[in-house]
């Protein structure tokens, strides 16, 4: 049998008070997303960016192959 004893009304103030603590206020969670959104935005961009080399790079194949022939 187990005494787990219930958390006193002090316990979970402080618990409480220690997780609000830790919680990042509202600015700090607005200006990580904006970064964020800005990240994503530069990895789309690179990502087209190798899009378009990548097709450069496959016409380039292409026009040798048909040299080939």
């Amino acid at each position: 049998m187990t005494t787990h004893k219930p958390k006193t009304i002090e316990e979970f103030v402080q618990q409480s008070q220690e997780a609000l603590e830790e919680k990042p206020d509202r600015d700090d969670v607005e200006n990580w997303s904006s970064d964020l959104g800005f990240k994503i935005e530069e990895m789309h961009d690179d990502v087209r960016h190798l899009q378009d080399e990548v097709a450069e790079v496959k016409y380039q194949v292409d026009d040798l192959r048909s040299e080939d022939r």
